[in-house]
């Protein structure tokens, strides 16, 4: 019995995977039903009721995977997605034990420990034929839940909805019972529905107002950003892998496989909630949207780094498109990849010396002699803007050729027909925008599991400088920056840790 074949943009992503040019999405969060303070006297027996036991997992589980489909599938050897006939415990939760709470506190101050995420991208690999589901979670110390998902079933979106789906799953579950090895059992005489690809349909229902999404201008904003802002410091933790995990199952390993790039340094940090509010307030008087904001950030931060004003930086940022489409859900690959090419002379010094005024409307912006203290800020604040208004107008314009052209996209077209990543001039960075997903409530009843922390990184791929994603937690936004191992990129994360202080 199987569901449907795969459709030729699953082929493809699969084929990278295979290849070990990407291995898919890993989110983490923290989930406890009582706050979590270090203090001398902590162990990890202080916070044991508080945290998530076996019985927990394994019974909450099993609910989640008998109601979605998606959670008991599998590839067959002749490319299509089937149901398994039967999911153990042991096939899906790796567990990793620290000695102490002190231990745990420095490995997962942030997120995943970032060797752990070393090994999930390098070595946990799915092969078809293997009767495995297309998914894993890493569970430490009962209470930091990592989500591992395949790319041909769980795009960046679908990861965040696995732990919005697990937690209110966990709390409609009673605390006590009886821990299960088992957890799924095909039972059904008829298959359930399996959604299909939408790369592969012609027709698509459209929202009326795709477009207003993006329906962003940029003003001024330094000047309201330097006189509100709070400054705070933007911890960071890099991965330089400590001692060996404790304890962890075995997976299978290709011993051909000579590639180890699919993870790289990834750096955590977070904006706290206080200091995102006053960002958001910003947002709001100047009309700045998040996505924009982080592209602007990030080019004017690799300005340490650039030698040569020539070239273009393409943001690769994904749209989640589920609200678009009847036939859904909250898994699968219902996104489509927007491309923004940013000329790196927009961020150029020399373009902005050789004006006499950067705005002919207002004779209070004429440029300041480069001997000026405030000439810095001006320069700032005209490659914010340009950078900021170029990916706000791609970004629209891409969401309206959505609303217009449906299938027909040029997005679509191109994940359906040339999904290769292909090496050019351009350096390539994912942007992973998971901040509209809202995971948990902000006032959690009592005895109830919350979410206190997230982390999000996606594997490497082929011609990528990095990735950014981030998403929101009570913590305020969560970031983690992924770069190659290979490239110098300490001059940026100064620039990039100075910029998030300011702000």
């Amino acid at each position: 019995m199987s569901f449907r074949s795969l459709s030729s943009v699953e082929k493809k992503v699969l084929s990278q995977s295979l290849e070990g040019h990407r291995n898919g999405i890993v989110f983490g969060a923290m989930y406890s039903t009582t706050p979590e303070e270090w203090s001398d006297d902590a162990t990890l027996l202080t916070y044991k009721d508080s945290r998530l036991n076996v019985s927990l997992l394994s019974r909450a589980l099993a609910k989640l995977i008998s109601e979605h489909v998606e959670l008991y599938t599998t590839i067959t050897e002749g490319l299509e997605f089937a149901p398994v006939k039967e999911i153990k415990a042991d096939d899906v939760i790796n567990t990793i034990t620290f000695d102490s709470y002190k231990d745990e506190l420095v490995n997962c101050r942030f997120g995943a420990p970032p060797y752990l995420l070393r090994h999930i991208f390098n070595q946990t690999i799915f092969q078809p034929g293997s009767g495995n589901v297309l998914w894993e979670l890493f569970v430490v110390d009962e209470t930091l839940v990592i989500f591992h998902g395949h790319d041909v079933l769980f795009d960046v979106f679908s990861a965040a909805n696995f732990h919005k789906l697990f937690l209110d799953t966990l709390n409609s579950i009673p605390k006590k019972g009886k821990e299960l090895s088992t957890i799924f059992k095909l039972d059904r005489a008829v298959l359930p529905h399996f959604p299909k690809s939408i790369y592969d349909s012609a027709k698509l229902r459209l929202p009326a107002k795709a477009a207003d999404l993006f329906n962003l201008q940029t003003q001024s904003f330094f000047k309201a950003l330097y006189v509100n802002a709070l400054k705070k410091p933007f911890n960071y933790l890099n991965s330089n892998p400590p001692q060996q995990l404790k304890e962890f199952r075995a997976r299978y390993a290709d011993i051909l496989r000579t590639d180890n790039n699919l993870c790289g340094t990834t750096i955590f940090g977070n904006i706290p909630p206080e200091r995102l509010e006053r960002l958001n307030c910003l947002f709001k008087q100047q009309d700045i949207c998040l996505r924009s904001f982080v592209c602007a950030i990030t080019m004017l931060c690799l300005k340490p780094i650039v030698r040569n004003f020539t070239g273009t930086i393409t943001f690769c940022v994904p749209a989640d498109l589920r609200s678009s489409l009847e036939d859904s859900s909250e898994f699968g690959m219902f996104y489509k990849d927007i491309r923004v090419e940013c000329p790196l002379s927009l961020i150029d010094d020399q373009n902005f010396s050789g004006l006499t005024v950067y705005n002919g409307y207002d004779s209070s912006s004429i440029k300041l002699s480069e001997k000026d203290p405030k000439y810095r800020e001006q320069l700032l604040e005209y490659q914010f803007k340009k950078v900021t208004d170029h990916v706000v107008t791609i970004l629209r314009q891409r969401m309206k050729a959505w609303e217009k052209f449906g299938f027909n996209d040029d997005d679509i077209k191109r994940m359906r027909f040339s999904y290769e990543e292909k090496n050019n001039n351009t350096k390539l960075i994912q942007i992973n925008d998971l901040s509209n997903i809202k995971i948990g409530t902000d006032n959690v009843p009592d005895g109830k599991f919350g979410v206190r922390e997230l982390n999000v990184t996606q594997s490497l791929r082929p011609g990528q400088l990095m990735s950014l994603s981030y998403t929101h937690s009570e913590k305020g936004l969560n970031i983690c920056i992924h770069y190659p191992d290979s490239y110098n990129m300490e001059a940026f994360m100064e620039c990039f840790q100075s910029f998030i202080e300011d702000v």
